[in-house]
């Protein structure tokens, strides 16, 4: 089980789950920036969608329909009740009477930070891709070399940027995270779930391929 857990305001470290409460996922590409993210997973929303066969959705205009609906309530909506005729029941609930539905999603987990590794000489360049995560998470730079150019600290100290180096050294300090929650940062916690769930562990071990996957998409309205 997954406990809830916050990055404390220095740098990240990896341990495992179960010590951390933190999901270390590797390797997700989010907005086309190849990343390691951080994440508390929300384990009852994980265990109620492992219970109904359903994996994440990262379909954006779902995510905004969805997002208008309250969670665990019946409401009446038309619209939302033939746009989602090909959604599971774990997904939204579509009433026989043809109106009411009633969402079940929940957003996965949060992403605590993100993290992108630099090597030599594209530090900046690194610097400016963790930027796009401004709204989203805590942004680090870790570098594969010792000494990190002048311009680089400074991009990153204005640009609220943490920087560590191979030996675990501080060399500027992050910004919390700021926004509210929409259908691209629930899109970009999908992301993060759908490779979670797709890394071997005990915990994931009755996840099925569709889950790792995601299949649920939008259904224009006729």
């Amino acid at each position: 089980m997954h406990r809830q857990a916050a990055l404390m305001p220095g740098p990240p470290s990896q341990q495992s789950e179960d010590e951390a409460g933190l999901a270390w996922v590797e390797g997700v590409s989010l907005l086309g920036i190849r990343v390691t993210a951080v994440a508390t997973i929300e384990a009852s929303e994980h265990d109620r969608r492992m219970a109904a066969d359903c994996g994440a959705v990262a379909d954006p205009a779902l995510l905004d329909l969805l997002l208008r609906l309250p969670i665990g309530m019946p409401v009446p909506d038309a619209v939302a009740w033939a746009e989602t005729a090909d959604q599971p029941a774990g997904v939204i609930e579509r009433d026989v009477d043809g109106v009411s539905v009633t969402r079940r999603l929940a957003v996965p987990l949060a992403i605590e930070g993100v993290i992108v590794v630099a090597s030599a000489g594209r530090e900046l360049r690194a610097v400016q891709d963790v930027s796009l995560f401004a709204r989203f998470a805590r942004r680090w730079v870790m570098t594969t070399g010792h000494r990190i150019p002048d311009p680089v600290v400074l991009e990153a100290k204005l640009c609220g940027i943490g920087i560590m180096d191979p030996a675990g050294e501080v060399l500027a300090s992050e910004a919390p995270m700021t926004g509210e929650v929409d259908s691209w940062d629930w899109m970009l916690r999908e992301q993060v779930y759908r490779k979670w769930l797709s890394q071997p562990s005990p915990d994931r071990a009755t996840a099925t391929p569709a889950q790792a996957t995601g299949e649920a998409s939008a259904t224009p309205a006729s």
